[in-house]
């Protein structure tokens, strides 16, 4: 099947079973995660079982990173203690670094805590081991940093195991080291639910980092509960930087309150608030332990009473316990579409524009001759659009489409005509020392050039500037009738640091063009460059959550998706009512599946802003998931009037046609990317994807050889596959897919695509194995959003191709409740259907899934749909020829 043409991503290679890893023979997958993929395998020289840890690309990004993991494994290696899996070896691979550890038998501890809650004496006993292994591993400057029930096993005779020490980070850095950057700096490494308060926040983490994680372990195993169990993740963040974490007496009445302030307390929201040490905490435990001992027990049937809220006589009375106020710079997982959003936005209402003007802002040309003025020439168009977009009577057009209009050294004029605008703004910035001189004028469509001033100012004080030449602006745009004030409003500058207004400026560059390789580290250096020279610049903190999330799209990597967030709700935190951030806030919300939230403050955005043509895409995206297509539609086309040579504007509305089945409109949207966006390969992909859908696969496939000219990508290769799956040269088609997981093997489609061609070729063992990677992999997309209905629907397909029928159902049920009406969701419950042999159901779906969009070309090309024959729908499209 064609991918969604929104899908897509580039990551490295993958292992099977019996492939090597130096002297280790991979024996199965034992599990994945943002930091890598983990195998269990065999050592033929010791005859022993061990786990592999395959890094992440993430994780080793360049030499510094690379350098910074082995030195930290090999610290890790130095361990020694028998509740610690050792650390045996570290390998240097040509598909990057693997951290060889024991292999540790029994269950971990999350499958034990799935049975229930602890007793409290055992529960204490594991926290004890816990503890007792982290006081060795902080004695030798090891912290661990992700402690969970996942990485705490229990063998069969019961001791503690603490697991992935390998990727633990060391305080103690080699003297050849001092010298360089630590590249984990800042770098965000933990479990949603289980990271303490500083990994959230970007704080300094220590031996308490790991205290806290052990007190939430401690929490979970005597209550049988997660501490931080909102509905959703930001609701989690808030809470856990909020220090809003329930009490366990508070859970269950029945536990002492002894525990319940022990725990209390290596929870603590401020690091100097929890235990001091791990040794400490041992301590702690161990008073605990003795304690309970002389605590009555109660036996389960009165645990499950107090649990529910049933209290007796003998229940202590509850302390209230003092939580410090935490400011939210919070960090959460979540995944979904990211839209770039410009930082200038119109204030404009096309319902008075007839009496006003549509101005472009070109970019003001660096008359000194030195380009270390570049970025204030640059800081200075943006600053002056800003205040004239808030004019009422003129609509400022977007900065990227007036800067590509000026391209070339196109004339102002003929950049007017291009822009389809009433009139350019056209100048030039010359410093000499510390003077700033700035020369302006307005150019009509038709060539007349009215001179808007000269304008002088100090460099170190550009906003005054800024606000002059805005001013001068306006005066002239009064005289001939196109505003309604002599002066341009009085806009607060966002910062008054001009070096992080010039760097903001550029990093929005970057920003505008994410497909482009190395544009988001431009962008992400720049904007934490601005925050590092003034901390409460919002908008900079709310532009690196957007260039966080983006790089997200691209690698598919969990990280950044935490590091977004906990820029995003800093830029909350400093400015709730500018209007970007609450847009920032709007895409976390779509990304979590919480539509209503998410509209809720996009239409706060177009109250202040109606002429923001971001909100309304974003909204007629919105419309897209639910199914809405007319109503889609339409909210987009209001975003391509308001800026119509924005590529993501057309983008948008092709994709809504794309999955209403309209596919010559989605076609023609496309075409549209592809001239706005030549040297992008998305927009050819896109089209690509439209025209494979149509059944035009001669036509597809040039755009697809023309979209891996400009940039390879798993999402091209695999729909290459397809094709060649479709005309039935299955061995070729599963080694493009194989080459599209090579680039992304976090991508569950492509996993799913492989075990067809697999099944194909008469491989079915091989063809389960990748259908299972699928079902993981899509599981792990939706515990960051459980309301895809798209996601949900294809992980049912992907359970019924292994036979899980329950598991298939209940996946598409849940998809069907959210989207009943969306053709893609359809289908794939047609295949389930139709897999479960329950062929009178399947014909009833194909039927409604052709009628909402579901692509003709896909039915006839699926081989599980074939059992349809006889059904009137599906007869009627394999009837068809093209």
């Amino acid at each position: 099947m064609a991918r969604d043409p929104r899908r897509d991503s580039d990551r490295g290679s993958r292992l099977d079973t019996g492939d090597r890893i130096g002297p280790y023979v991979i024996l199965e997958m034992l599990g994945s995660g943002g930091m890598g993929e983990v195998f269990r395998a065999h050592d033929e020289r010791l005859g022993r079982d061990v786990a592999i840890k395959r890094l992440a690309d993430s994780a080793i990004a360049d030499d510094d990173a690379r350098r910074r993991v082995l030195r930290e494994a090999r610290a890790a290696a130095a361990l020694s203690h028998p509740n610690i899996a050792a650390v045996f070896d570290v390998l240097e691979t040509p598909d990057g670094l693997a951290i060889v550890m024991e292999f540790v038998a029994g269950e971990s501890l999350g499958a034990r805590l799935a049975r229930g809650p602890q007793p409290p004496a055992e529960a204490l006993q594991i926290a004890l081991q816990i503890a007792d292994a982290l006081t060795e591993a902080h004695d030798r400057g090891v912290i661990h940093q992700d402690l969970k029930p996942a990485n705490v096993h229990l063998t069969p005779g019961g001791k503690a195991k603490i697991l992935d020490f390998g990727i633990a980070r060391t305080t103690r850095v080699p003297q050849e080291d001092a010298g360089r950057p630590d590249t984990a700096a800042g770098q965000i490494i933990g479990t949603p639910g289980y990271m303490a308060p500083e990994q959230m926040s970007g704080g300094r983490i220590d031996a308490r980092t790991d205290i806290y994680g052990a007190g939430l372990l401690l929490f979970e195993m005597l209550t049988g509960r997660r501490a931080f169990d909102q509905p959703d993740l930001f609701a989690r963040a808030r809470a856990i930087l909020g220090g809003a974490a329930p009490r366990i007496e508070d859970i269950d009445p029945s536990l002492p309150r002894h525990l319940s302030a022990l725990v209390s307390r290596a929870m603590a929201v401020e690091p100097e608030d929890r235990f001091s040490s791990a040794r400490e905490f041992h301590g702690a435990l161990a008073h605990a332990a003795r304690l309970l001992s002389d605590v009555p027990t109660i036996d389960d049937t009165d645990r499950a009473r107090a649990r529910s809220g049933i209290h007796w006589a003998g229940t202590r009375r509850r302390l209230r316990q003092h939580r410090m106020a935490l400011a939210i710079a919070a960090v959460l997982i979540a995944a979904g579409a990211l839209v770039a959003w410009r930082s200038i936005r119109d204030a404009w209402s096309p319902s008075v524009s007839a009496h006003g003007a549509t101005l472009g802002v070109l970019p003001l040309r660096n008359g000194s001759g030195d380009a270390r003025d570049d970025a204030l020439a640059l800081g200075l168009t943006e600053g002056v659009a800003a205040r004239l977009s808030a004019l009422r009577w003129v609509r400022v057009l977007s900065l990227d489409d007036s800067r590509e209009a000026a391209a070339g050294g196109s004339d102002p004029t003929r950049a007017a005509r291009a822009l389809g605008a009433t009139l350019v703004l056209d100048g030039a910035l010359r410093r000499t020392g510390d003077a700033l001189e700035v020369e302006v004028a307005l150019v009509r469509h038709d060539g007349h050039r009215m001179p808007a001033g000269r304008y002088t100012g100090e460099a170190s004080r550009p906003f005054a500037l800024h606000q002059k030449v805005a001013d001068g602006v306006t005066a002239v745009l009064d005289a001939e009738g196109l505003a309604a004030t002599a002066a341009s409003p009085d806009v607060a500058p966002p910062t008054t640091s001009q070096e992080a207004y010039a760097e903001y400026a550029q990093a929005r560059l970057f920003l505008e063009r994410p497909d482009v390789p190395g544009n988001l580290d431009h962008a992400i250096r720049l904007f934490q460059s601005a925050i590092g020279r003034d901390d409460r610049f919002a908008q900079a903190h709310a532009g690196l959550g957007q260039a966080y999330w983006a790089l997200y799209q691209e690698t598919n990597a969990p990280e950044w998706t935490g590091r977004a967030t906990a820029a995003i709700l800093d830029a909350l935190r400093l400015d709730p009512e500018q209007p970007e951030v609450r847009m920032s806030l709007a895409v976390m919300y779509r990304g979590l599946g919480r539509a209503d939230d998410a509209q809720a403050e996009l239409r706060r955005v177009l109250a202040v802003q109606p002429g923001n043509d971001d909100a309304h895409r974003m909204l007629g995206g919105m419309h897209t998931d639910r199914g809405e297509w007319d109503r889609a539609v339409e909210a987009i086309l209001k975003a391509i009037a308001l800026r119509p040579n924005y590529w993501r504007n057309h983008a948008e509305l092709g994709f809504a046609h794309f999955r209403a089945g309209r596919l010559g409109e989605a076609a023609a949207a496309y075409r549209r990317v592809t001239d706005l966006q030549p040297d992008s390969a998305r927009g050819y992909h896109m089209l690509g994807t439209v025209q494979q859908s149509a059944g035009d696969t001669t036509a597809a496939l040039e755009s697809y050889r023309t979209a891996n000219r400009i940039r390879p990508a798993a999402s091209t290769l695999s729909n290459m596959g397809t094709i060649l799956f479709w005309q039935g040269d299955y061995a070729g088609a599963a080694e493009a897919y194989e080459q599209a997981i090579g680039h992304a093997p976090s991508q569950p489609d492509l996993y799913a695509n492989l075990g067809d061609a697999q099944r194909r070729l008469g491989r079915p063992d091989d063809a389960e194995k990748s259908y299972r990677r699928a079902v993981d992999e899509m599981q792990r997309l939706l515990s960051v959003n459980e309301q895809d209905a798209t996601n949900l629907a294809i992980l049912a397909m992907y359970h019924a191709k292994i036979g899980d029928r329950a598991a298939a159902g209940s996946a598409l049920e849940r998809a069907l409740a959210l989207n009943p009406d969306d053709g893609d969701v359809l289908l794939n419950g047609a295949i389930v259907h139709t897999l479960a042999g329950e062929t009178a159901r399947g014909c009833t779906m194909i039927d409604r899934a052709l009628s909402r969009g579901a692509s003709e070309t896909i039915v006839r090309q699926t081989g599980e749909l074939q059992a349809l024959k006889g059904c009137a729908a599906y007869d009627r499209v394999s009837a068809m020829r093209r």
